[in-house]
C-alpha cells in the first residue's frame, strides 16, 4: 500500500488540505508501510530524502533528482538490518551532484529516527551523534542524547518534560539517573544501547 502524510514545521500531522495553506510543510511518502521519500517544501528551498531500495542505482538517482532536476537530495543507501530495526548510510548531495555531508542513520520498524550521526568526508570518521528514546507508540522522542566524536555521551535532553526539567535543560547521566529514581521511566541499567553512540544498530529488539 502506497500513501502519504503532510506535516507542518513542528512535525505535526495535518491535512492535505491544511497544508495547501501553509508556505512551509513536509511531505512523507510511504510504500509497503515503510519511509520511501520525504520532500521539505519552503519557499526559499527545497530539500528532499530518498531511501533507495536493492533494485536502485545511487548514481542514477543522483543525476535525476540533483544534476538534471537541479535540487538537494539527501540519499540513503541500505547497509544492515537487525531486531527491527535498520542502518542506512546517507549522502547530502547538492545540485551540481557533489557530496556535501554524509552520515549514517537508524530507523525503527515504525520508520522513527533512533540514531543519526554525521561523519567527516576527509577522515571518514563520526564526527557527533545523537540517539532518541521513544516511548511505546509515541512519535515523539522523550529523550534525545547527544554523543562526540569520541562516541561518549555528551548530554541528554528531556523533550517532553517527564523529568520536571522543561525540556530544553541539558542533564548528563548521572543527574538522569538520581532524576529517574522516583519516576522510573528510564531506568539506565535497563538502556545500555544509550550509554555510548556504538553500537549504531541495536544489538536486540528492546533498546
Amino acid at each position: 500500500m502506497n500513501y502519504k502524510k503532510y506535516y507542518n514545521g513542528y512535525f505535526e500531522e495535518i491535512t492535505e488540505q491544511e497544508a495547501d495553506q501553509l508556505d512551509e510543510f513536509y511531505i512523507k511518502y510511504f510504500l509497503d508501510g515503510k519511509l520511501k521519500k520525504i520532500e521539505d517544501i519552503t519557499p526559499k528551498y527545497f530539500i528532499g530524502t530518498y531511501y533507495l531500495d536493492d533494485t536502485e542505482n545511487l548514481q542514477s538517482k543522483i543525476q535525476e533528482f540533483c544534476v538534471q532536476a537541479g535540487q538537494r537530495w539527501i540519499f540513503h543507501t541500505k547497509e544492515s538490518s537487525s531486531f527491527g530495526y535498520t542502518l542506512w548510510n546517507w549522502v547530502d548531495i547538492d545540485n551540481t551532484g557533489a557530496i556535501i555531508f554524509k552520515g549514517k542513520r537508524v530507523l525503527d520498524i515504525k520508520n522513527r529516527e533512533i540514531f543519526n550521526c554525521s561523519i567527516d568526508l576527509s577522515s571518514n570518521k563520526m564526527r557527533r551523534a545523537t540517539k532518541r528514546y521513544f516511548k511505546g507508540e509515541d512519535t515523539e522522542s522523550i529523550l534525545i542524547f547527544e554523543y562526540n566524536n569520541q562516541n561518549n555521551l555528551s548530554y541528554i535532553l528531556d523533550r517532553k518534560d517527564t523529568w520536571g526539567l522543561g525540556g530544553g535543560w541539558p542533564m548528563d547521566k548521572e543527574e538522569l539517573i538520581i532524576m529517574d529514581a522516583r519516576i522510573g521511566a528510564f531506568p539506565w541499567d535497563q538502556h545500555p544501547y544509550f550509554h555510548s553512540a556504538v553500537p549504531f544498530l541495536p544489538e536486540s529488539d528492546i533498546i
